[in-house]
């Protein structure tokens, strides 16, 4: 029992701690040595094993993903290519038009494969550019840019290749493609949601008198028409990075997606320093683009420090049994549990695979449509998982350099709410038989 309430208080102090200013390392080791002591567990190798191994585990698998990404990112600024796409943007589509624009652009990158870490890193420059164009608050950026790569190009959309979208293939035998009809609905649904969310956002803010505010770190030219690359040649990098991912996974489907992307980020960082490589000095900016890149990735692997050693703790098999075994409806109890993990793990894929790995195989025995099961559990999983410390969420207002206090009202809005309602949406289809 006292372990289970160690949990809870770490989750909360977690959350609390994010919004007073804490730095991320030291909420991830407070927080665990409340599941720690909580849980009797060894002190020593918790922080050592279970700690340890969790942050080696991303740092490791994410590395090179998270410095190429700052590099890029570094580069598209410093060129002020990035500038350039916002201006073409913002003059095609208008002022009026610039969330829509994030929203479908940001889509469109998760479709093609790209995670939501490489977003958060490609799309800041111009996202920021755009936002100062339009003159929105930054504090609006981070739930907008993960609005739709962290749930219609996480789980939610038909074909998606992300791994939210593959665990339950393993389990139900089906395809990422499973059923169509209701992943297009909820897609639908959720782009709807977010652009009346952020539109109504944006209006809120314009009225209130808040305007843009640069950060430290953002570089702007005044003026729009001043030493910036050609449209063609701004957009450049950015095609090849789709395109090379695309090609890749095309020819070779059985290499990792980390690893295409990480090909396709290299190669698009190579076109850039050909293009641009008179209007910055090359060895600062990659040096910047490291610096950005592994200090988001020490903030990021921390946070899931704490996550390995909740799940290393007694109470959370505890806490997992109890949840599965309430008497409720089999795609209820999916539901609930799956958003419960979730929401302690701070992770999806984290509280997809438990679930998966723990009942995954017994749903599939109740005779409840497979296509159903992997659509319905995949949107469960894109719940709760946008906590204030899920890696998304803290990487995007890392890279942003924002406070989770501003932003975190807008991200819960986007990447909690809406999908939870989506979930709603899909119980519906799934008692009319739209599948």
């Amino acid at each position: 029992m006292l372990g289970a309430i160690g949990i809870i208080l770490a989750v909360v102090l977690v959350v609390w701690m994010i919004f007073k200013g804490w730095h991320m390392t030291i909420v991830a080791v407070v927080s665990s040595l409340v599941v720690i002591v909580t849980s009797r567990m060894n002190v020593w190798d918790a922080f050592s094993v279970s700690f340890a191994n969790s942050f080696k585990n991303f740092a490791g698998s994410w590395m090179l993903m998270f410095v190429l990404g700052a590099i890029f990112g570094k580069i598209m600024q410093d060129s002020r290519a990035s500038l350039t796409i916002a201006n073409a943007v913002v003059k095609k589509i208008g002022k009026q038009n610039v969330i829509l624009a994030i929203l479908i652009t940001t889509l469109i990158l998760s479709y093609g494969g790209i995670g939501v870490f490489v977003i958060a890193f490609t799309m800041y420059p111009i996202c920021i550019a755009m936002f100062k164009e339009a003159d929105l608050p930054k504090e609006i950026f981070p739930g907008l840019l993960l609005a739709l790569p962290a749930t219609v190009g996480m789980s939610v959309g038909p074909g998606v290749p992300s791994v939210q979208n593959l665990i339950p293939t393993e389990t139900f035998g089906t395809t990422i493609y499973a059923a169509p009809i209701m992943a297009t609905i909820c897609s639908v649904f959720i782009f709807a949601m977010d652009f009346l969310f952020y539109t109504y956002v944006a209006k809120r803010c314009r009225a209130k008198g808040m305007h843009f505010q640069p950060g430290t770190n953002d570089l702007f030219t005044e003026e729009k028409n001043v030493d910036q690359p050609k449209t063609w040649a701004a957009f450049l990098p950015l095609i090849v990075l789709l395109g090379s991912i695309f090609i890749i996974q095309s020819l070779c489907p059985a290499w990792k997606a980390t690893f295409v992307a990480v090909i396709g980020m290299t190669l698009a960082i190579l076109v850039a320093v050909a293009l641009f490589y008179k209007r910055f000095n090359v060895n600062n900016v990659i040096g910047a683009g490291c610096a950005n890149g592994l200090s988001a990735l020490m903030i990021t692997s921390s946070i899931m420090g704490f996550g390995g050693v909740v799940q290393a703790a007694p109470a959370f098999k505890t806490t997992v049994d109890w949840l599965l075994a309430l008497p409720l409806s089999p795609l209820l109890l999916a539901f609930i549990s799956i958003n419960v993990i979730c929401a302690i793990t701070g992770s999806s894929s984290g509280g997809l695979r438990i679930f998966m790995e723990t009942l995954g195989q017994h749903f599939l025995n109740t005779g409840i449509n497979p296509a159903v099961l992997h659509r319905m559990t995949a949107i469960a999983s894109a719940g709760l998982d946008a906590m204030p410390h899920a890696s998304g969420v803290v990487l995007a207002n890392s890279v942003a350099n924002t406070e989770m206090v501003n932003t975190y009202k807008y991200t819960f809005v986007s990447q909690c709410l809406i999908p939870l309602f989506a979930f709603g949406v899909a119980y519906i289809l799934y008692l009319l038989g739209i599948v």
